[in-house]
């Protein structure tokens, strides 16, 4: 038998000084009341207090029960035979940009039939994520980006799928992330610190990189993530979004925000000129090729495929506990209620006098007699 919480016994030290300043309180108080009800010469023959005996009794049964209630919360447990649990070992972070770039339905015919009909470059995203990226994690962990102007955490790293596909199909939208541009090295600063905050040392790490090429990060600063990259291990995974010639930006799919800013316009404009955009794929090019990584251009959903890459999943064998704290904790129970009920006790049983009446034979008048004390 061992404990899992040992450091709990320490509270053990503290028991004995607690139980005895409370029966000290309970002897004074009792005294004080006794004093405060009368005289003791008077009132302490018919009075029910407790005695010394009581009180041991009492304190007893306290320290017991405390001290098995101690016990109880360091979780005594026995082994218990062992238990195979499946343990992913792959943390992945999607990171999607959410530009207004990203607005352009370039795979409308590619997405018919689906939950993504408008078919946006960000609708590809979600649709990859959630039929290809999800389905192959097998107890791995997955955490979710947007960017825009700069990263922002949709979620952390988890294995929850529920809440995540809640999450993607809800929350990851056109201006989920704060800022204009598209700021990819603040993206992958933020992947850095939801790695540093959720995953293990030994995990493999892969970071799978939702783009059309838009980068408005300076080349310093992304030589600096790519560099970091490098340094902590992490795969990338690079999905090119888009097609090569340049289309407008409709506004109706853009953010709410932006809908309503621009109400007045089909497509999107910066300074009075309809603002195209095309998939820029030499960016995506050069940062494959800094990191040695994989680059995959997507035209139907079928071309994207990473499950042979993140469908990796240990199966490991743990010895299994049976916790026994039940046990103190139901005699715990039992010393504490006998500290409650153990009864009071008497002091003695002092009666008030009895008389008796006498006749006094030397009384003519009936009913008159002396009155005597009985012994």
């Amino acid at each position: 038998m061992h404990l899992i919480d040992p450091t709990v016994l320490w509270l053990l030290v503290a028991i004995p000084p607690l139980a005895g300043l409370a029966l000290w309180f309970a002897w004074t108080r009792n005294e004080r009341f006794q004093n405060d009800f009368g005289d003791r010469k008077l009132t302490g023959r018919l009075s029910e207090f407790v005695t010394s005996g009581t009180y041991l009794a009492k304190g007893f049964c306290l320290i017991v029960g405390l001290s098995l209630l101690v016990v109880a919360l360091s979780r005594p447990s026995i082994k218990n035979g062992t238990a195979e649990f499946p343990h992913g070992t792959i943390d992945v972070i999607s990171i999607v940009d959410v530009s207004r770039s990203m607005a352009v339905p370039d795979y409308k015919e590619a997405l018919v039939g689906t939950s993504y009909a408008e078919g946006r470059r960000l609708d590809m995203a979600r649709h990859l994520i959630l039929t290809d990226v999800v389905p192959s994690l097998n107890y791995n962990r997955l955490g979710i980006i947007s960017y825009a102007g700069t990263g922002f955490p949709m979620a952390f790293l988890s294995d929850d799928m529920l809440a995540l596909d809640w999450m993607l199909k809800r929350a990851l939208v056109m201006g989920s992330a704060p800022g204009e541009n598209s700021e990819v090295g603040k993206a992958f600063n933020m992947a850095f610190t939801l790695f540093d905050l959720d995953s293990k040392p030994g995990n493999r790490k892969v970071i799978v990189l939702f783009s059309d090429g838009g980068n408005d990060t300076e080349l310093p600063e992304l030589h600096a993530a790519i560099k970091e990259l490098e340094k902590r291990g992490i795969e990338l995974i690079i999905v090119g979004l888009g097609k090569p010639i340049g289309s407008p930006i409709p506004v109706k799919l853009l953010s709410k925000s932006d809908q309503s800013r621009y109400s007045d316009k089909k497509f999107y404009e910066h300074e009075g000129q309809v603002v195209t955009s095309k998939l820029e794929e030499n960016t995506l090019l050069l940062m494959r090729n800094m990191t040695g990584g994989r680059y995959v251009r997507v035209v139907n959903p079928s071309d994207f495929s990473i499950g042979s890459l993140i469908s990796k999943a240990d199966v490991k064998r743990k010895e299994g506990e049976q916790e026994l704290f039940m046990w103190p904790l139901m005699f715990s129970a039992l010393f504490l209620f006998a500290t409650l009920f153990i009864p009071r006790t008497l002091k003695g049983s002092n009666e008030l006098p009895q008389y008796r009446f006498t006749r006094d034979k030397s009384s003519k008048k009936p009913g008159h007699g002396k009155r005597d004390r009985a012994n």
